[in-house]
């Protein structure tokens, strides 16, 4: 069959499109990956179609990743760039899907789901965090990670009624113009579809985060979507003899998070590493400072695989990304997460309460102070190493991208013979409400229907 997969983030959202992509290629599949024009060399070494999308991804992920970033202010932020970049969109992600048989897509929104309803096709939605209403966690970018199991179901409602309400702003309009009905206001996840329930599959591991027991059957935990394969990166000679001397350093990386005073955190980082004495790998990411290299800091520039990379180090700090966090711990590696915004104080919340490392520090708390006791913590508590050692070897075993492409196949083939059906909250609005057994013990007449009328 012929897939589009769609993904609108950075790396960390990119490469595990990428591995999943190829193991449908390699069942015969012919895949496509729409994509910011940054990962046009990526998806094509892997063998795959790229599909352009329009805009920076550095200025895309800078605008909704924003530190400290929590729910409504979140959402603004969204609107706020689909205002300026929404007709682009539209018009890439269409040009995408154009001869797809099969749409695969990370979460944004109603708007990729609309063009895959258009087209009358099957749709996938794909998650990296927790995005169906559950017991356990809240929203992602909602606040109250430890307010209890009301707010935690509170916030998907209060979410996803913000969220149609934000698409009835910015999808009406083209949906008229493809002759569909405009988004309804709703606060649960939209998981129906021309009559169709949409598969969800979540790349995330059950022993991070347990699968909620209300979950629907149509709801999938895969594992983490991690390369199984041995890395066949090359470091440059410094590198490797940086990393060959003993201590083994720590890693210390923000990825694709950039703001306006990324060179103050860096310079917090360059201070403790001093303070803590501990060795360090620096990555600069997507920031525009450049820490300066010492006897004990190694600074990396440019793109180095984590999968290899996190294998030679004795443990990692970074912003709680969850493809970066899933490669530390699958490299069995302690971690200190420094959450930005997003999803990922969720993933700063899961590693400190399984005991892989210490208390999170968000970006704004963020001291020379408190990262040295941190990197002193890290470094030195058996308990960590022997914590993220056993996960690490968990999770290895866990092979979640073959899973994800059994799961997809399946579904595809359920979806294209099954009849499509009225949705069942449609359905209960239609269906008399049943007859309480203690007023016929009672001898009463049966309850009105509400939508009923009186003769």
């Amino acid at each position: 069959m012929r897939f589009t997969m769609i993904c609108i983030g950075s790396m960390g959202d990119v490469k595990p499109y990428v591995l999943l992509g190829s193991q449908l290629q390699k069942r015969g599949h012919d895949v496509g990956i729409c994509a910011f024009n940054e990962f046009e060399a990526l998806i094509t070494g892997n063998g795959m179609r790229f599909l352009p999308l329009s805009g920076d991804v550095r200025a895309f992920m800078s605008s909704v990743m924003k530190p400290g970033t929590k729910g409504v202010t979140y959402l603004k932020q969204v609107r706020d760039i689909l205002r300026d970049i929404l007709e682009y969109f539209l018009r890439d992600l269409q040009a995408a899907c154009e001869d797809a048989d099969v749409v695969v897509a990370t979460f944004f929104g109603q708007i990729i789901q609309s063009i895959a309803e258009k087209k009358d096709i099957p749709f996938i939605k794909t998650h990296y965090y927790p995005m169906d209403p559950n017991d356990i966690t809240p929203i992602s970018s909602a606040p109250g990670l430890r307010a209890g199991k009301v707010w935690y179901r509170a916030s998907y409602s209060l979410a996803y009624l913000l969220i149609s309400t934000l698409e009835l702003y910015y999808l009406t309009n083209w949906r008229k113009t493809q002759g569909m009905r405009p988004r309804r206001l709703e606060t649960t996840p939209c998981n129906y579809m021309n009559g169709h329930r949409v598969p969800v599959l979540y790349a995330m591991s059950p022993l991070l985060m347990p699968r909620p027991v209300k979950w629907d059957e149509h709801i999938h935990m895969t594992g983490f979507w991690l390369d199984d394969k041995t890395s066949d990166y090359q470091p440059s000679p410094e590198l490797e003899a940086f990393l060959a001397v003993e201590p083994k350093p720590v890693y210390i990386g923000f990825g694709s998070m950039t703001s306006g005073d990324m060179g103050r955190t860096l310079a917090i980082v360059q201070e403790a590493i001093k303070r803590s004495g501990v060795r360090a790998v620096v990555a600069t990411g997507w920031g525009a400072a450049d820490p300066a290299a010492s006897e004990n800091t190694f600074v990396v520039k440019g793109y180095v695989p984590h999968d290899w990379l996190f294998t030679h180090v004795s443990a990692v700090v970074h912003h709680g990304g969850a493809g970066t966090t899933a490669a530390g711990l699958c490299a069995g590696c302690p971690t200190l997460v420094i959450p930005f915004g997003g999803d990922q104080p969720f993933w700063a919340m899961r590693v400190r309460m399984l005991g892989l490392g210490p208390t999170p520090i968000t970006r704004e708390q963020l001291t020379v102070s408190k990262l040295t006791r941190a990197l002193q913590k890290l470094t030195s508590i058996k308990s960590y190493r022997i914590a993220a050692a056993e996960l690490g070897d968990r999770l290895r075993m866990e092979h979640g991208v073959e899973k994800a492409a059994d799961i997809i196949e399946a579904e595809v083939r359920r979806w294209l013979t099954e009849e499509p059906q009225m949705p069942p909250h449609r359905l209960r609005l239609y269906q008399p409400p049943p007859i309480p057994s203690w007023r016929k013990a009672n001898g009463m007449r049966g309850m009105r229907h509400p939508r009923s009328k009186r003769r």
